[in-house]
């Protein structure tokens, strides 16, 4: 079986975010199967500058994975090698799976699933959601009513939550969806390197304080999606019950460092709040591990992997409701609240009450039921139903 993953960014265009490891980490796992070849089809592109890749050629991640990284003529925008030439990578699939929804290459490659009369899945990876086609490029609706939606009779959508699979069927009422969550390598999160609040604070700050009361993180890419201005204004509220409490946000900037930097210094928090800048690595398993709380409040979240990646590290969570995560509730490792700042206020506040050591618990025994070969057999058994 063939399948044939077209994507406008890849492993290691780490600057995207979580959907760059999710993609990597499934199709890694699900090449462990000898029955199932992967090839990726998509371009050097991160951010505002290339990878240090070979452009145009098919590079072999093991065995049964490839990934050709076509030139990006235009950062971000599109790729001409891509556009020319995808049809041959199309055209020995036998399954088309396409990650991105407004990309150039996403209905060119539809078109030719046609010609070439492939089965093809269609993950939306969130940008379906109301709040994204409300902001960004007014012609969204007119892209999904005359460049996705002809083809969709002839496409699967796969979303990663529920709340994901209304936002597709929203858009497209006939479309035929399938679940499929993210997963995580579970067992990578058990081992960190304990640190006390003062370790954490000047391993993370490079700052130096005599006491810290309670740490709270968040992380995601800096952009006004993720709510980190919410988060920060709630945060403030914080400090007259835990004064020499500390806020730690990690991510790299997509335009959103400036204001949130204002409102720091608007505020007076800059003792009190942090930008960390990007955490990779085994630094990122210590960064959730040792905090008390993880919190985003974002806007909107098909699934949010760094809400799994906090769970799995032992640290519960607190999630906005236009997340995918009210079962952190039933579970008590975490709290699905309003993104307004009074809700994100209290339901810090309550996390913070809570018995840290049950809370590591609870959050550890939700996350291993979202590892890696669990979710990869789910793909599995989804490729093999589309050849039938």
């Amino acid at each position: 079986m063939n399948i044939q993953v077209i994507i406008p960014s890849f492993y290691p265009a780490v600057a995207y975010g979580g959907p760059i490891y999710s993609t990597l980490y499934v199709y890694n796992e699900l090449s462990s199967y000898s029955d199932i070849n992967i090839s990726v089809s998509t371009t050097n592109a991160n951010i505002n500058k290339k990878l240090d890749v070979l452009p145009n050629t098919w590079i072999s991640f093991n065995k049964n994975f490839r990934v050709k990284y076509y030139n990006e003529t235009v950062i971000n925008k599109f790729s001409c090698s891509l556009a020319v030439n995808i049809w041959k990578d199309i055209k020995i699939a036998d399954i088309i799976h396409i990650q991105s929804i407004f990309s150039i290459s996403t209905p060119i490659s539809l078109f030719l699933t046609v010609i070439f009369k492939k089965k093809v899945i269609i993950s939306p990876r969130g940008s379906l959601g109301n709040w994204c086609l409300q902001n960004g490029s007014r012609f969204k609706k007119t892209w999904l009513n005359f460049l996705i939606k002809p083809f969709i009779s002839n496409s699967i959508f796969h979303a990663t939550s529920t709340q994901e699979e209304k936002e597709i069927l929203a858009c497209f009422d006939k479309a035929n969806v399938e679940i499929i969550p993210n997963g995580i390598n579970f067992s990578d999160y058990q081992t960190y390197n304990k640190l006390n609040k003062i370790e954490f604070l000047s391993k993370f700050t490079d700052k130096n304080f005599n006491k810290v009361d309670k740490i709270i993180i968040s992380m995601g890419r800096l952009h006004k999606k993720k709510g980190f201005d919410i988060l920060i204004n709630s945060f403030s509220y914080i400090l007259d019950t835990y004064p020499h409490a500390k806020l730690l946000i990690a991510g790299s900037d997509e335009g959103e460092e400036e204001n949130l930097l204002n409102i720091i210094k608007e505020k007076k928090l800059a003792d009190s709040v942090f930008i960390v800048g990007n955490i990779l690595g085994s630094e990122k398993i210590d960064f959730f591990a040792n905090a008390d709380v993880f919190a985003l409040p974002s806007h909107n979240e098909n699934f949010g992997n760094v809400f799994l990646e906090s769970l799995a590290s032992g640290t519960p969570i607190l999630a906005s409701k236009n997340t995918p995560w009210m079962s952190i509730e039933l579970h008590d490792c975490g709290i699905w609240t309003e993104n307004s700042i009074e809700n994100t206020y209290l339901a810090l506040l309550e996390l913070l009450c809570k018995d840290r050591a049950i809370m590591r618990h609870n959050s550890k025994a939700l996350a291993s039921s979202y590892d890696w070969k669990n979710i990869a057999k789910q793909f599995k058994s989804l490729y093999q139903n589309q050849l039938r």
